[in-house]
C-alpha cells in the first residue's frame, strides 16, 4: 500500500431545477415590457405613443401566457404594469392633444409630432 492513496471525489448532490410553467417566457417578457412602459412614463413623458405601443405588447404577451395556463405572479405583475402604463400614456396622449389644440400651449407645441 502506498503512502498517497487516491481519495474518491466528494459527494455533490444533484442540482434540481424547479419546473417551469407553460408560457413562463412570455410572462417574463410581459413583466419586462410593463416595467419599461412605466419607466418611459416617469422618465420621458414626451413620448406617450411609444409607451402605449410597448404597453399593448405587454398586455398581449401576458394574455398569451395566461391562455397557455400560466398563473404566476410574473404574469399578473406584467399585465397590471402594462395596463397602468397604457392608461397613463393614453390619458397623457388625450390631454396633450387637447392642450395642443388650445391656442396658448408651449409644452405640446415643443413636441415635434404634436406641434401644428
Amino acid at each position: 500500500m502506498s503512502q498517497f492513496q487516491q481519495q474518491p471525489p466528494p459527494y455533490t448532490p444533484p442540482q434540481y431545477r424547479p419546473p417551469t410553467q407553460p408560457g413562463d417566457g412570455k410572462a417574463t417578457a410581459a413583466l419586462v415590457l410593463g416595467i419599461v412602459c412605466l419607466a418611459i412614463y416617469f422618465i420621458n413623458w414626451l413620448v406617450p405613443f411609444l409607451e402605449v405601443i410597448i404597453g399593448v405588447a405587454g398586455i398581449i404577451l401576458a394574455s398569451m401566457a395566461r391562455s397557455e395556463g400560466n398563473r404566476s405572479s410574473k404574469m399578473t405583475a406584467g399585465l397590471v404594469c402594462s395596463i397602468i402604463g397604457v392608461s397613463l400614456g393614453g390619458f397623457f396622449w388625450v390631454a396633450c392633444f387637447a392642450c395642443a389644440t388650445a391656442p396658448m400651449c408651449a409644452t405640446c407645441a415643443a413636441i415635434p409630432f404634436m406641434g401644428w
